[in-house]
């Protein structure tokens, strides 16, 4: 049994949790306690009642500092209520693995603690922002050799380093752009109010479509160094609550035609990539890919060249359930390893 605590209940942490007790195969894992510093009463009836996911089937109760779930074979999750993660001690309560999701604690020093009091192993459910080391699976967690400490790469980063990894070794990337066109976070107000350093992103996320920034690119070439000063990006959250859509286009270094990328994707999604990169089919839209547990969904339709060479391709992500789902096989790869 892999025991895991999560610090930090928000979107991430309440869908790793929902991916935890729902997955076929994550009988193996058990989480042991959570924290976050806001009103239990409140976060467990969030993790049972969600408006995106919709309704967990194993209802939650908090009762006596714990959740405990309708279904029996199901033990308690201890809950506990710190601002200072420094006075946190998962060890004591069984945990092997924490599972980092509060977007606060973002640098290896301020993640030790946790080692120095038992815990196995931190995974950082986010990029970082120190030279922490990166994973992401699918793309190279063979190169795990069991880091105490280590980040789990973002959701966009999770999604573009597949599809580029791919198209790199089969055509060599010079270049590339991308846009992100991604849902609406917490981070974000309803209503206009000040964004500190970020004046499209103080304006209301429900009513606007807003460019700003992503820390999408640093991550993405410290997961593929081959791609260090060929690749830029952007990001434009758009009015909906969950999926984002990439919009790449790339220079290859030798020319292909359009059947012959969308194959080679399409023949990654079937081999080395299955069940990280999936297959839009049936001409998707956002609302479809909700609860997608791919990394993920390549739209081969939405592909074109241009003189041989240039390519644009576009994909979804549930950057909710995906990243989740990514969190979870790093849990098991660190674990094993």
């Amino acid at each position: 049994m892999i025991n895991i605590a999560i610090n930090g209940f928000g979107r991430i942490g309440r869908s790793v949790a929902r991916a935890v007790l729902t997955r076929e195969d994550t009988k193996d894992l058990r989480i042991v306690a959570i924290n976050d510093v806001c009103d239990w009463e409140i976060l467990s009836y969030l993790l049972e009642h969600d408006s995106t996911h919709g309704i967990l089937p194993n209802a939650p109760t908090f009762l006596n500092n714990a959740l405990h779930f309708s279904h029996n074979a199901l033990p308690p999750i201890a809950t506990l209520n710190y601002k200072d993660s420094q006075n946190l001690d998962f060890a004591a309560l069984g945990a092997d693995i924490v599972l980092e999701s509060s977007g606060v604690f973002l640098d290896s020093q301020s993640l030790t603690h946790h080692c120095q009091k038992g815990v196995k192993k931190v995974i950082l459910c986010a990029s970082p922002q120190d030279s922490m080391p990166i994973f992401a699976k699918g793309v190279n967690e063979a190169n795990y050799k069991g880091e105490r400490i280590f980040s789990n790469a973002s959701c966009t980063a999770n999604a573009l380093a597949p599809l580029c990894k791919v198209i790199e070794r089969e055509f060599g990337i010079e270049s590339a752009s991308f846009c992100i066109t991604h849902s609406y976070t917490n981070e974000q107000s309803l209503l206009d109010s000040v964004y500190p350093n970020d004046k499209r992103r103080s304006r209301a996320a429900a009513q606007n479509i807003i460019p700003t920034h992503t820390g999408a690119t640093a991550t993405l070439t410290r997961l593929l160094p081959a791609l260090q000063g060929k690749v830029g990006g952007h990001s434009v959250r758009v009015p909906v609550s969950n999926v984002l859509l990439l919009d790449i286009t790339l220079i290859f270094s030798s020319h292909t035609d359009i059947d012959t990328l969308n194959a080679c994707i399409i023949n990654a999604s079937k081999g080395e990539m299955k069940d990280i990169i999936g297959i839009d089919s049936k001409s998707g839209v956002s609302s479809d890919f909700v609860g997608n547990p791919h990394s993920v969904v390549f739209a081969p339709d939405l592909s074109y060249i241009v003189n041989g060479n240039m390519a644009r391709i576009m994909a979804w992500c549930d950057n909710e359930w995906g990243y989740a789902n990514r969190v979870l096989d790093m849990v098991k790869i660190c674990a094993n390893a």
